[in-house]
């Protein structure tokens, strides 16, 4: 019997190319590599209203989400914070927060609605409810947002602090010198006069080193309004005659008030 050999050319040779293959095939297809998972960070979420829930110990919060691309946001929801027992007899605090993936610039265009319900551990009953460090309370059928200055519960008295500091917050006053800038004249629960000094403005908000600038008082009427003191005129002269002459319902009796 005949045997037939094969030339060990032809061998390596073929060794070669298949190693030339497999290397082309390498070099053609590389290797990829997995998306990194995007980074989710915790954010406050704007809180546009409250409602009451089911049940006396259940609210239903209504937030705004950023919306319009990838990773805007997801997962809304309440982080309870940790509160003593004395600070739940008045009011409870937490967190109203959401993830987000994308803090591009522009990223996020849109703003789209979501419900947030929460279930506290007991009913609130007149306590605030604290969202993000902004208070709300229970007005009726529904929730609102309690007053910079008059808090959850407005004073009674028309001439209380809180009533001015509001009405000349509203003059463009810095919130530090709000009782300094102002001496209340006359108050009766339907008008106030007070006289604004605000060369006050210049002196630190505490201390009594500093003497304030000279400059002219300026004399302002109000008004009362269901919703707080209404600017009516400020004076040139600061007379009652002067007054009474751009508001003829203003009381004389206040007159004797004013110096």
């Amino acid at each position: 019997m005949t045997r037939k050999f094969v030339a060990p050319a032809l061998i390596v040779l073929t060794v070669l190319v298949i190693g030339a293959l497999v290397y082309t095939f390498t070099r053609a297809t590389p290797k990829t590599s997995p998306a990194a998972a995007p980074d989710w960070i915790t954010t406050a979420a704007p809180v546009d209203g409250v409602r009451p829930g089911a049940d006396p110990a259940s609210v239903v919060i209504h937030v705004s989400l950023p919306a319009g691309g990838a990773g805007c946001s997801r997962s809304p929801r309440v982080e309870p914070l940790s509160e003593t027992p004395d600070e739940l007899a008045t009011a409870v605090n937490v967190n109203v927060v959401f993830d987000s993936a994308n803090q591009a610039y522009g990223g996020c265009p849109t703003k789209q609605p979501a419900e947030v319900p929460f279930t506290l551990a007991a009913p609130l009953g007149d306590r605030a409810l604290v969202l993000n460090t902004e208070a709300w309370h229970r007005t009726g059928t529904t929730f609102a947002r309690c007053d910079k200055f008059l808090g959850c519960t407005p004073p009674a008295d028309h001439c209380a602090g809180q009533w001015v500091d509001r009405a000349v917050f509203d003059l463009d006053v810095p919130v530090k010198h709000l009782n300094g800038v102002r001496t209340v004249l006359a108050c009766d629960g339907s008008w106030l006069v007070l006289d604004l000094d605000r060369h006050v403005g210049d002196c630190p908000a505490e201390g009594t080193s500093c003497v304030p600038g000279a400059g002219p008082i300026q004399r302002i009427v109000y008004s009362w309004d269901p919703r707080g003191w209404k600017l009516e005129t400020g004076t040139k002269t600061g007379t009652c005659a002067e007054i009474r002459a751009a508001l003829p319902k203003f009381p004389a009796a206040l007159c004797a008030k004013l110096p």
